[in-house]
């Protein structure tokens, strides 16, 4: 993970990133842990769309599990090195036109040009469909 990393002073996560962490995923935990460890660390400083956020809390409060929800909340926004940034009007703008040049889904384009207004070099995903995004290095955790 660390080679992966080299080089990128400001990498962008992924919602599901988050997902596979904390849901403890048998096949993703050792990848998203090593991750999570090193930006911890301060090897880099990660970018997280608040849409993240909004994307994390709907299964536990599907499950009316506020607690979890507020524990998700609570370690987002407090975890080290990792910059919780707000979707903006200029992030909007930029957005759709991500969206239009690489037809991606809204809350993609907006999580990708969230990442690119705050100067991250490298995303972190599992989806396919980002790698068509020339404006950003994209890592699939499924290619690790």
């Amino acid at each position: 993970m660390k080679e992966v990393i080299q080089g990128h002073r400001i990498i962008a996560l992924d919602t599901c990133i988050w997902i596979y962490h904390f849901e403890d995923h048998p096949k993703y935990r050792k990848a998203t842990a090593e991750l999570l460890h090193h930006i911890e660390r301060g090897h880099c400083r990660a970018i997280v769309s608040e849409l993240c956020l909004l994307e994390l809390l709907v299964r536990p409060l599907r499950l009316n599990r506020q607690d979890i929800a507020d524990e998700y909340e609570t370690l987002l926004t407090h975890f080290p090195n990792v910059v919780l940034t707000p979707v903006s009007r200029e992030v909007l703008l930029s957005a759709a036109g991500i969206r239009a040049r690489h037809r991606l889904r809204t809350p993609d384009a907006l999580i990708i040009a969230t990442a690119l207004q705050q100067g991250a070099t490298l995303m972190f995903t599992n989806d396919d469909q980002w790698e068509r995004v020339g404006e950003i290095d994209v890592v699939r955790l499924d290619d690790l």
